[in-house]
């Protein structure tokens, strides 16, 4: 869990961290789903977006289609991912107070992400995972 001490570099991160996954793998290995989960201690107004077709131009995320979600407890949903195997989400704290968050994301069963911390008004906690195929 990241402190209170640590909120400066958990601002930092929420703003600038994105992950970005490269899987040595074969087409056949394509991976077919992602769980997102949210945990929070007491969500007022946090929002997830969750993407599994989106594009990058310019360093700005520019979605094929998004689904944005109210949290209001914890929250786990599972998401088929398509032939371009890949997922963006963003929790968001949209409230007047602090929030402490955890957003954890497996792919096909494995742990991908999981960050814990304070997200203060109007911060976000990216991750975004794009499949890709190793030429030899």
């Amino acid at each position: 869990m990241i402190t209170v001490k640590n909120v400066e570099t958990v601002r930092n991160y929420a703003v600038t961290f994105m992950l970005l996954i490269a899987v040595g793998c074969t087409v056949a290995d394509l991976p077919k789903s992602a769980t997102v989960t949210v945990e929070a201690t007491a969500p007022d107004d946090l929002s997830l977006v969750v993407s599994p077709r989106f594009r990058t131009v310019d360093d700005t995320r520019v979605f094929g289609n998004a689904d944005t979600i109210q949290i209001i407890g914890d929250y786990t949903q599972v998401y088929a991912l398509n032939e371009e195997a890949r997922i963006s989400a963003t929790l968001i704290n949209n409230g007047e107070l602090p929030e402490v968050v955890r957003l954890a994301i497996s792919i096909d069963g494995t742990v991908q992400f999981d960050r814990s911390g304070t997200l203060e008004l109007g911060e976000s906690l990216p991750f975004e995972y794009r499949w890709v195929i190793r030429r030899p």
